[in-house]
């Protein structure tokens, strides 16, 4: 394969360049030469032709990559050539409106590559794309040669809007499950393979979703057990021995309670957007979703298992809602005694606990991740992708986005004004890796015990910048309040700036997986029927709790937000969950 040495504009190009940069005519790139003479980087500049051409090459496509340089693409095959060559030397022709055809631009290969004759049976061939400068981008034509080979990028573009118009017919592949959403007309449609499935045990055998499933898991992110199996235990130590391999873990081991979430890719086809007008991103009106075991043409991987850049085959997501492990008593709080020292202290997921809540004790978002963080590498506080992995496989696994409606309300209860009155965890372990719903109202998505309801959940990686326009910041690591910058990202959505319950999705491409609001003119059963709580009249930062609280009735659900708590605030409604991410290293 050849490899080329940085482009240079040779004196002619120049001169060219200087009359673009002051607007005389425009400029329209006509061919590459492939040459198989050697050149001294020094003669470059000087060149007018190319000696030995070997091939020509019409010019297949041009891009502007910004205001002052463009992007050349170009093809040639062997179907013609008799004799092999070197490919040295790679030049770029364009028309000067006095001068004619030039040659304005060259590079010389540091390794050349070898063009074969055609040996009758199988073609060769070679894909060429130049960055050049061109001083006035806006002045150079797009026009391309018809009779041009296509270029690996003509064919990938060509491949995406194939995959593209796939997603809007609608995809025939059973492995691709996917839903309809029309959130005006509050009417939801099963795709692809999710046709004439129902929820639950006709989704076992779809691997995002049958795959979840609990299990108990060392600090150091060993998986001991599954639901069922021997050892497994809810309690958050071992209560028998396990051994796996050459390794015997002891009656006593600590070990906490998760729901194993295999990879999964996804795609949001957005059918009917409506600019925001008063802020960033889209009203999404209609839209496809899609989720796949398996990566498909056009698929992403889901955030959920991308941190920091590299992806993970799994996370672990905690069964149930968090509790704080008391390290120098060497035991859990179960009473959510409010006696937490959060240099030390662990967040925690096991049955049998009140949920911990900020009653009297500073149980903010940033002392829960603390208390998160303090179980080691990897742990942290649920954070916007984890969500949002359980948020799309509900909706697509139950054709809608109303929770309440298709699982269960939640725990809810008429509040006392004065005390944390979450339900203590544990009252759906006998559901195991199923949904449904306990006696005492707590409910349970594939595992995952009170998504919503019983206490607001703090969640982590979401920062809100009020100052009338609630725009979103988004990060998968490194985690702190009330910041903008690197790692946060500008996810370019502006979030409701009402209260109310959710009538649209804000939209934006680049984080087109998460679902808040962006308009809230529902009501409590359709599109979504759950509640944002917001506060853009405020002059500062916010932090996101998700799922609503005992006292919030039908506001509460899977897609209930509040983004009006300061990153100071705590609360005896509030409180947090445990997420694994395997592979983090210090």
């Amino acid at each position: 394969m050849a490899e080329f040495k940085k482009v240079v504009i040779t004196n002619k190009g120049q001169a060219l360049m200087a009359k673009l940069m002051s607007g005389v005519g425009t400029v329209e790139f006509t061919k590459m030469a492939v040459s198989s003479t050697t050149y001294a980087d020094n003669q470059l500049v000087g060149l007018t032709s190319l000696a030995g051409i070997k091939q020509n090459a019409p010019i297949s496509k041009v891009l502007r990559t910004n205001n002052v340089a463009v992007e050349v693409h170009a093809a040639i095959t062997n179907d013609d050539l008799t004799i092999g060559y070197h490919m040295q030397t790679l030049g770029l022709f364009a028309k000067d409106p006095q001068e004619g055809e030039i040659l304005y631009a060259v590079t010389n290969a540091s390794v050349a590559g070898y063009m074969p004759p055609f040996n009758g049976k199988t073609p060769s061939g070679a894909f060429f794309t130049m960055v050049t400068t061109v001083g006035n981008a806006e002045n150079v034509t797009l026009e391309i040669n018809p009779s041009a080979y296509a270029t690996i990028g003509n064919v990938n573009d060509l491949q995406g809007q194939i995959d593209n118009l796939e997603a809007y017919i609608g995809y025939q592949d059973t492995e691709i499950v996917g839903l309809e959403a029309d959130f005006a007309t509050s009417t939801f449609k099963r795709l692809a393979g999710a046709e004439n499935r129902t929820p639950g045990a006709s989704f076992n055998n779809l691997e995002p979703f049958g795959g979840r499933k609990r299990c108990i898991l060392t600090d150091d992110g060993k998986v001991l057990a599954y639901h069922g199996q021997a050892g497994y235990t809810e309690t958050g130590k071992l209560t028998q021995a396990i051994t796996i391999g050459e390794t015997t873990y002891p009656i006593g081991t600590i070990v906490q309670v998760m729901v194993e979430q295999p990879k999964f890719y996804y795609k949001v086809v957005p059918l009917k957007l409506d600019k925001v007008q008063d802020g960033k991103g889209f009203h999404l009106r209609k839209a496809r979703y899609y989720v796949s075991a398996k990566h498909k043409a056009g698929f992403k991987i889901h955030p959920a298992f991308v941190r920091n850049g590299k992806e993970k085959n799994f996370v672990y997501l905690s069964a149930y809602e968090g509790a704080i492990y008391d390290e120098s008593a060497g035991a859990y709080i179960l009473d959510d005694a409010q006696v937490a020292d959060f240099a030390t202290d662990k967040l925690s997921s096991i049955s049998g606990t009140k949920p911990a809540s900020g009653l009297t004790q500073n149980l903010t978002r940033a002392n829960t991740r603390k208390l998160a963080q303090n179980r080691g590498l990897g742990w942290e506080q649920a954070y916007g992708a984890t969500v949002a992995a359980t948020q799309l496989l509900f909706a697509i696994e139950y054709a809608s986005f109303n929770t309440q409606t298709a699982i269960g309300m939640g725990v809810s209860k008429t509040d006392d004004g004065a005390t944390n009155q979450s339900e203590p965890t544990g009252a759906t372990t006998l559901l195991g890796n199923t949904s449904g719903k306990a006696d005492n109202g707590s409910i349970t998505y594939r595992g995952e015990e009170n998504f919503w309801m019983n206490i607001f959940k703090w969640v982590d990686g979401l920062n809100i910048e009020a100052k009338s326009m609630n725009n979103l910041y988004v990060a998968d690591n490194a985690f702190v309040d009330d910041l903008g910058t690197t790692p946060y990202q500008d996810a370019g959505i502006t979030i409701a700036k009402s209260n109310g319950y959710i009538s649209a999705f804000a939209y934006n491409e680049n984080f087109d997986w998460l679902f808040f609001p962006s308009e809230t003119i529902g009501n409590t059963s359709v599109p979504v029927g759950d509640y944002l709580y917001q506060n853009n009249a405020h002059n500062g930062w916010f932090t996101a709790l998700l799922g609503g609280s005992w006292n919030d009735g039908t506001d509460g659900g899977g897609f209930c937000w509040r983004v009006s708590n300061a990153a100071s605030d705590r609360s005896r409604g509030r409180g947090g969950r445990l997420v694994y991410v395997p592979g983090v290293v210090a």
